[in-house]
């Protein structure tokens, strides 16, 4: 018969929240992101591999938590880096930071 005295019971690991996932538009550059929190603030990091530049611009999401946000033309010169957050802590993340996966984007000429 099943106990519920302490240390009668399987170890399960903690749960870490679901990441935001994005993806990226490329004619413009035009993320798309599910998974936010709702009507939060949300940063957008793009990183310059190769030019140690890295941009935060901040969007908000809507209220069911997704997130459309055209980066402007001047942001991706050539690749860049793009990933998100809606500042939800995560001590394993980048920053003590909840990150939705990584795009790479690459510019197009015009």
């Amino acid at each position: 018969m099943p106990t519920d005295a302490p240390g009668e019971h399987e170890y399960a690991p903690p749960v870490r929240p679901t990441s935001p996932v994005i993806s990226v538009s490329r004619a413009q550059v035009v993320i798309t992101g599910s998974g936010l929190l709702p009507n939060s603030p949300v940063t957008v990091r793009v990183t310059s591999p190769g030019e140690d530049i890295v941009d935060y611009l901040t969007y908000t999401s809507d209220s069911d938590g997704y997130l459309v946000a055209a980066l402007p033309d001047t942001t991706i010169t050539q690749t860049g880096y793009v990933a998100v957050t809606d500042n939800r802590p995560d001590p394993a993340g980048d920053g003590g930071l909840l990150w939705s996966n990584t795009v790479i984007v690459t510019a197009t000429k015009s």
